[in-house]
């Protein structure tokens, strides 16, 4: 029993390991970009190994892509729990926990850019996590009476999770990327007055939180 264990353990290691490496690959190289040999290398697996846990280079994009996934079903639970002070405060501090995940973990980099690169990932279902994330809160501030009356939540959140694509995929033009806090604040100050009530918005810290 404690031996089949420790297999499964080494196998669920080995998968992860891969996924680590496919996050590094494809953060480099895009999804188009990056091979499975490259991808091996980086695991430091054979090719029997890889196959042994991915079927194909599509199936471990797959699993990249689930971080991102994990990440905003997380967001969503919390939502559901004890309520914040503000939503709208937690929808922001939301953005910049996520802007920290792809600044240090490549995989989660990744996931952001599968979903925003032409290939088998610009779908909407690559944006579905993020959409009903954001779209729970959203709609939790406006039943809070935090937003103003014209603010749609789900029509908020499409225009959000755009902007903050936009603003991700400009970082990684400019090779930016350690610029991407100061950049979502920008949004947050370009497109919060639009959304909160004026007298939520006096009560919001849009800077991050170190800042």
């Amino acid at each position: 029993m404690q031996e089949r264990g420790e297999r499964a353990e080494r196998r669920e290691q080995t998968a992860l390991r891969i996924v680590e490496a496919a996050g590094i690959v494809i953060d480099r190289e895009g999804y188009a970009g990056a091979s499975i040999p490259e991808i091996q290398r980086a695991a430091g697996v054979s090719r029997g190994g890889f196959y042994h846990h991915f079927e194909s280079k599509k199936a471990v994009g797959d699993a990249v892509l689930h971080r991102q996934h994990t990440f905003f079903a997380r967001v969503a639970q919390a939502s559901a729990g004890t309520p914040p002070s503000y939503w709208c405060q937690a929808l922001i501090d939301v953005s910049y926990r996520y802007t920290d995940g792809i600044l240090n973990d490549p995989v989660l980099r990744a996931a952001v850019r599968l979903s925003i690169e032409p290939g088998p990932y610009l779908t909407r279902d690559s944006y579905r996590s993020p959409l009903e994330a954001v779209t729970a809160i959203l709609t939790a501030a406006r039943d809070a009476g935090e937003l103003q009356d014209h603010s749609d939540p789900q029509e908020a959140a499409q225009t959000l999770v755009g902007c903050y694509s936009g603003v991700q995929l400009l970082a990684l033009a400019l090779e930016e990327r350690d610029q991407l806090h100061a950049q979502v604040a920008v949004m947050w100050r370009l497109v919060m007055p639009g959304l909160a009530r004026p007298a939520v918005l006096a009560r919001l810290r849009l800077d991050p939180p170190d800042s």
